[in-house]
């Protein structure tokens, strides 16, 4: 968050710190995502179990972004697609518990897993091996 503050005041002291045009720009850019895009997510980030709705939202968030700087966004949807890792059928109960989804999509996601076909039996290790390989869920 310290970048981010330092990025603002590099933005609100450009004049004085005599900038050219093209570092004022794209400082102009960078707030504008910071402002209204990250500093909210990182904000809102202090549940676990919140984690996939936030990165869901973020995503969209990013998708509409594009039409007004398509750089910024394609450069964090591509940082995102890092965090679908943990989008796992061992892991998608825990957003049942996130405060970020409605009753509706809660209820939705259950009946999802509840539809799903039962593994005989299920993988043990910890969460580093899961990422190994994977096994995605569809939820939509």
């Amino acid at each position: 968050m310290a970048r981010n503050l330092y990025s603002m005041k590099m933005f609100m002291f450009a004049e004085q710190l005599e900038y050219d045009e093209e570092t004022v720009v794209k400082l102009e850019r960078l707030n504008l995502f910071l402002g209204l895009f990250y500093t909210p997510m990182w904000m809102s980030s202090t549940l676990a179990a919140d984690a996939p709705a936030n990165n869901l939202q973020f995503m969209k968030n990013m998708m509409k972004f594009k039409r007004t700087d398509p750089e910024i966004a394609q450069a964090v949807l591509q940082k995102l697609e890092n965090h679908k890792w943990y989008l796992t059928q061992e892991v998608v109960p825990f957003a049942l518990f996130g405060s970020r989804l409605s009753d509706k999509e809660k209820q939705d996601i259950a009946a999802k897993l509840h539809a799903t076909e039962k593994p005989d039996s299920f993988r043990r290790g910890n969460l580093c091996s899961l990422r190994l390989q994977p096994r995605r869920l569809s939820l939509i």
